[in-house]
């Protein structure tokens, strides 16, 4: 049985500062680094784990604890972190630093206290000689907050093709997450006419059309309906280029928009929503219009009856209630993982995501410690079914 205590809330605090004093931002990745850094604390504890090169100077790592029966449990988190820009920090971002009930640095949300964690899980298991039902297997990737080619290099891999249960513990601030929305994203591209920009009327100005294209979307995301259990699809405009001389009307402008779905029927939606709003924009000023999609992953919703999933939101609950059903806000490593395996996830992990990807990052430790308590109780129910 796993029990938390002190001793292992200041050990996984220890790994934790640890990782962080590791670079891996992405990109470049670099994260070999990193991931031998795990390899030989898990080695230490006599904990067997295999690097999977991804690129020159990146890999993820797979370690497994053999279970008594076949089947795995996964415990996910990535081993990279997003650029810093050092100069818009207050605080030293690869110097983890502890400040009363908070500790500062990149990745001490997204999410290297989620990985501290399902470390600090694996060298109890191990240390304590437990056998558990099924194998309990860390996987601990390279590039997810690029393009998730980490996870999906696991896959191939073959090493979890025995998974019956995915958790990934990026920061949920307290939730437990069924899945996860769809990630949408779309270009519309409006194009016009250059001409001399002391001359505008003989051109066709495609700024114009964009920034009402942008303000009419806006508008409408407004109004999107709430989904029981899934939340609203979201709209993000994110990239705006058009122009490219300040006395040259512009002739072409490129719009990027993130939209996170809440299901494939809302992906039809804003696919047909972008080009209603773009080809009536640019009607107006006889500009031209066309949208693509350059990237789709559909939301992920795992089976709330599922023992697992039943069982760790009974963990995070407490008291045997159960949690409300949610599903996450933003994308993991899921997407790459459960398309393949068909295997029910669950999202749940110290920090919370407003923390990420922006200067002086940091982690609330009191959700860390939460966290190891609560995944502890997941595991120790696991670890017998």
């Amino acid at each position: 049985m796993i029990v938390i205590n002190d001793a292992a809330y200041r050990e996984t605090i220890a790994i934790l500062e640890k990782l962080v004093s590791v670079r891996s931002v992405n990109p470049p990745g670099g994260e070999n680094e990193i991931a031998q850094v795990v390899k030989n604390l898990l080695s230490e504890n006599g904990i067997d784990s295999t690097i999977v090169p991804l690129a020159k100077g990146r890999s993820s790592l797979v370690a497994r604890i053999q279970g008594r029966e076949s089947g795995s449990i996964v415990l996910c988190g990535h081993l990279d972190t997003v650029n810093a820009d050092e100069e818009k920090w207050t605080v030293p971002a690869f110097e983890p630093r502890i400040e009363g009930n908070r500790m500062w640095g990149l990745g001490t949300a997204d999410m290297k206290s989620g990985v501290a964690t399902i470390i600090e899980m694996a060298l109890m298991i191990a240390r304590n000689g437990i056998k558990p039902k099924r194998d309990i297997v860390l996987a601990l990737t390279a590039d997810e907050e690029h393009g998730y080619s980490g996870a999906a290099s696991v896959v191939k891999s073959g090493l979890i093709d025995d998974a019956q249960f995915l958790l990934i513990t990026e920061p949920t601030a307290g939730k437990a997450y069924c899945g996860q929305k769809g990630e949408l994203w779309m270009e519309a591209t409006f194009t016009g006419k250059a001409a001399h920009g002391s001359m505008p009327a003989q051109g066709v100005n495609t700024i114009i059309p964009a920034s009402e294209f942008c303000l009419a979307l806006a508008e409408d995301a407004r109004s999107f309906p709430e989904i029981p259990g899934r939340g609203t699809t979201s709209l993000n405009i994110g990239q705006i280029n058009g122009g490219w001389q300040v006395n040259i009307v512009p002739d072409t402008t490129k719009v990027r928009i993130d939209s996170r779905v809440v299901s494939d029927a809302d992906k039809n939606m804003m696919v047909d929503l972008v080009a209603k709003r773009g080809k009536a924009a640019a009607a107006r000023v006889d500009a031209g219009f066309s949208s693509t999609v350059f990237n789709y992953r559909s939301p992920i919703v795992s089976d709330a009856n599922d023992e697992y999933v039943r069982a760790f939101l009974s963990a995070v609950a407490g008291d045997g209630q159960q949690q409300e059903i949610e599903i996450s806000p933003y994308s993991t490593d899921a997407v790459e993982i459960v398309p393949h395996l068909g295997v029910p996830v669950v999202i749940y992990g110290p920090g919370n995501i407003a923390q990420a990807h922006q200067p002086d990052e940091f982690l609330d430790l009191s959700s860390l410690r939460t966290a190891i308590e609560v995944i502890a109780s997941f595991m120790n129910q696991a670890l017998e079914t």
